[in-house]
């Protein structure tokens, strides 16, 4: 394994720096003599070597580790698999989304091992400009906080974009709120096809609510729509079907299932993304009155629930971290691998420690 220009860039910046001289011409009214502080040893050659191997080192360990995942996970999806095909229990939410992860990080891994073992210098550089490409057992936690983030922005500006297009009034709101209870607007209640007068540039807007790819025309766009809106219609049923603990409660699982629906996912509470989650999950799978509607008009459900509050203080993080040099940002991604490995390594050995405690109880 060779070492990186980012360990390297990390590694040099490790080096103290001088401190300043005190100028002042106040005199000392001291009898003591001034002190002064005596400047931090400057590391060695070795020493610089050392630190620069072992931070390439939990580099390639980490990323190493998450490929190891992807493979582990695919022993669990096989087993799941082989489970539903011969008629065991129904498949969970939870393996439905164990499922839907491998299969994405799959397609990801040939690219990703290549630039992992060939391009190894340009790591730090996908993982800051091309998160994309990264599975998902390989993007670090504060990583896929900025990617939401970014994502958020889009869908922001997607969002009120389409709030002001003529071509969409009269199809909002999809369901409207009265004492009676919930019932879909009339344009929703045939179940037709509500986006075929849509424009190529509202149907772009519509697929970045749902953080979709929008390269490759209308028709192209159209078919990932479709294709999402299939898997949520899929999602919503495992969740109702499962009960009320199939809905996420980790912030971070919740952050998924809200983005992948066209919500709000950062820049508020835990409350506010779950309490939008679940009014989703009544209007499409519990309200009798609502839940007939079909996936086109579910498309446009988001533009009604969407939470706007607070939305600058989002833009203003992603534009100051914009700004933030290439150097800075691949110093933080070494920093944070570096951290993470360190806190695996320190649960493998409280756990080895834990094992050999046992032991010696167990001898006694």
């Amino acid at each position: 394994m060779h070492t990186t220009r980012a360990a390297r860039a990390v590694a040099q910046s490790s080096q103290p720096v001088e401190p300043s001289t005190n100028t002042s011409l106040t005199p000392s009214t001291s009898s003591e003599p001034a002190t002064t502080t005596d400047p931090a040893p400057t590391k060695t050659l070795a020493e610089k070597a050392k630190e620069l191997w072992a931070t390439a080192k939990y580099l390639f360990k980490f990323y190493f580790n998450g490929v190891k995942q992807i493979w582990a996970n695919r022993t669990s999806v096989n087993l799941i698999q082989s489970r539903i095909s011969s008629g065991g229990s129904p498949l969970t939410r939870e393996e439905s989304q164990l499922i839907r992860t491998h299969a994405s990080d799959m397609r990801k891994l040939p690219l990703f091992l290549f630039i992992l073992l060939i391009l190894e210098e340009a790591l730090p550089l996908v993982v800051i400009w091309a998160p994309s490409l990264l599975p998902s057992t390989c993007i670090l936690p504060n990583q896929l906080v900025k990617i939401r983030m970014g994502e958020e922005v889009k869908r922001a500006e997607a969002w009120r974009a389409l709030k002001g297009s003529e071509g969409l009034q009269p199809l909002l709101p999809v369901v409207e709120e009265s004492q009676g209870g919930a019932s879909l607007r009339e344009a929703h209640r045939e179940g037709g096809d509500v986006l075929k007068g849509l424009s190529a540039e509202d149907l772009a807007k519509l697929g970045k609510v749902f953080s979709l790819s929008t390269w490759g025309g209308a028709a192209m766009v159209r078919r990932r729509l479709d294709a999402h809106l299939a898997y949520l219609r899929s999602d919503d049923a495992l969740m109702s079907s499962d009960g009320a603990y199939a809905i996420p409660q980790h912030v971070d699982a919740l952050a998924k299932a809200c983005g992948e629906r066209g919500l709000r996912s950062t820049g508020i509470d835990h409350r506010e993304m779950y309490e939008s989650l679940c009014t989703w999950l009544r209007y499409t799978t519990r309200n009798p009155e609502t839940k007939t509607l079909s996936d086109t008009s579910l498309a446009l459900l988001p533009l009604q629930l969407y939470n706007d509050v607070a939305l600058q203080e989002v833009k203003s993080e992603i534009e100051a971290e914009s700004a933030r040099g290439l150097i800075a940002k691949t110093k933080d991604v070494l920093r944070e691998v570096v951290e993470e490995e360190k806190k695996v390594v320190g649960r493998e050995e409280k756990s080895k420690e834990e094992v050999r405690r046992k032991e010696q109880q167990q001898k006694q």
